[in-house]
């Protein structure tokens, strides 16, 4: 067949129906639904106003494609069109249809304004559930409740043209006679010369058109498994590197994962996922990170994934893998330009001496790795800093401020002000409050319970011992806002020895500076 273009119109209602009856079904190289709950009210709004909206793109074929995890299941004997383009719109047409997954919209009947849902629309008659306007039964029995006044007749009025909405015609330019591979390239050209992909959307794309099946499948059961763990950093696009080293370790260069054979990434990926376990066990034994509440980026545990699924654990040192993370967080490693040092990194992570090159590169932005003072004296929101300051803790042997006891490795940790942002004046100084050597670490249910106290009240309750245990000064003349900075200083000298001596205990014998 001679591939054609079919332009066609289709009604709202019936491309709802079509998508959750399995008649239009979403690629799985197509990228997930990410549209907020807040755009579904515009979109709805722009329907009831007859502003135009983008046509849909189709790809009509029986090859066999898999499915994305969301979707509906594909309609059985019967034609299946696949969404190239406006899976967006399409999802949120059907949920709003049903007022699923947080897209409960509500149209004001006297200003005809759209909203989400919420308690004060609940609260007001003039609000009306837009699921509910086209559901029949309901809107037979709302007008029978009407009053046959100017109000009762103009409410009458604007319902009927929201339900109309479900006749709108959008535009349907269907794809006849092309193949899969003309499928997954249609989408790329599309997104990527309107509304631009995300690296990771491409990579997937790429990789479901090469190996069907995988994203679904796999990748994605896998990445909300770690997001629930609260490894939520780790993207599909760290998982495709690590992957793709350990599929060819002695590679000369990276060899993306859709230019591989099929059998060699599933053989790839099952050492992949334990070398996942291997790393994320390694983070909570040797650095005591038990998810990524310090980790600032998914892109530092690449190289450690790579490693553990490249060395066995006899020929690998979990504590230099460690030393050389916190190495890579003094240094600031994937703040910026990620992808190129991502690259550097795995490449060191291919000579015969990967630790010894993974610190060379990052002597090249900073020849000294040992800590000084000044490098706690940036702002909470530099995360390799929040790191840095985490490890000193450790070593040191921190402690729950609150409950005093020994912070250990599976404790998910929060922040805390050691020195209380509301007791410092508004502005700069309050600002100020946010330096790294102004953080503590305490479990995430403590934080709360002793924010509210002044530093003097709840700093003289807690023991020497706990407060050395994370580098706080034992003098109780220094827990006043108007030492702060001889405070922090004191901290500051304190917390750079601690990850000193680290960094001691972990890459003692390689050359840091």
């Amino acid at each position: 067949m001679v591939p054609t273009l079919v332009h066609q119109q289709s009604r709202v209602q019936e491309i709802i129906n079509d998508f959750r009856a399995g008649r239009i079904v979403v690629p799985e190289f197509q990228r997930d639904y990410v549209w907020t709950p807040n755009r579904a009210p515009k979109l709805i709004d722009s329907l009831y106003r007859r502003f135009p909206v983008s046509s849909l793109l189709v790809w009509e074929s029986d090859e066999r494609v898999e499915v994305r995890r969301y979707a509906p299941a594909k309609a059985i004997g019967t034609s299946v069109g696949w969404l190239i383009d406006g899976q967006q719109r399409v999802i949120t047409l059907a949920r709003t249809l049903t007022g699923d997954d947080g897209i409960d919209v509500v149209f004001n009947t006297e200003e005809e304004q759209f909203l989400r849902a919420n308690a004060a629309t609940r609260k007001d008659d003039r609000w009306v559930r837009v699921a509910d306007v086209w559901d029949d039964d309901w809107y037979r029995r709302f007008r029978r409740n009407l009053h046959d006044d100017v109000r009762g007749r103009k409410v009458e009025e604007r319902l009927e043209r929201l339900r109309s909405v479900l006749e709108y015609e959008i535009p349907i330019v269907r794809m006849m006679g092309y193949n899969f591979d003309d499928a997954v390239n249609a989408f790329q050209r599309i997104n990527t010369l309107g509304v631009k992909l995300r690296t990771e959307d491409l990579q997937s794309a790429q990789v479901a058109a090469k190996h069907s099946g995988f994203i679904r499948k796999q990748l994605t059961p896998f990445i909300n498994e770690l997001h629930k763990r609260g490894f939520d950093r780790i993207t599909a696009s760290h998982l495709f590197r690590a992957c793709a080293f350990i599929a060819l370790p002695d590679g000369r260069r990276r060899t993306p994962l859709h230019e591989l054979h099929t059998k060699d990434v599933e053989q790839a990926w099952k050492r992949t996922k334990s070398a996942v376990d291997d790393a994320l066990s390694l983070c909570m034994g040797e650095l005591g990170i038990a998810d990524m509440s310090v980790l600032w980026s998914g892109s530092l545990l690449v190289p450690v994934i790579a490693l553990c699924g490249t060395l066995s654990p006899r020929d690998r040192d979990d504590r230099e893998i460690a030393g050389w993370v916190g190495c890579a967080a003094l240094a600031h490693r994937y703040s910026s330009a990620s992808g190129t040092a991502l690259e550097q990194d795995l490449k060191a992570c291919r000579n015969g001496d990967p630790i010894g090159a993974l610190l060379s590169n990052l002597r090249q932005s900073r020849p000294s790795l040992w800590a000084t003072p000044a490098d706690f004296n940036g702002s909470m929101a530099d995360r390799s800093g929040l790191l840095t300051t985490f490890l000193a803790c450790k070593q040191l042997g921190a402690s729950d401020l609150l409950t005093q006891r020994r912070i250990v490795s599976r404790t998910r940790v929060d922040r805390h002000h050691v020195l209380p942002r509301a007791y410092f004046q508004q502005g700069k100084a309050r600002q100020r409050a946010d330096v790294l050597a102004n953080i503590a670490f305490v479990a995430k249910d403590s934080n709360q319970s002793i924010s509210d106290n002044t530093p003097a009240t709840y700093l003289a309750n807690i023991s020497p011992k706990v407060l050395e245990s994370q580098g706080i000064p034992v003098n109780s003349d220094l827990w006043n806002v108007a030492r702060a900075e001889e405070f922090w200083a004191q901290r500051q000298q304190t917390l750079a020895d601690a990850f000193n001596e680290f960094l001691k205990a972990t890459l003692g014998n390689r050359r840091l500076g």
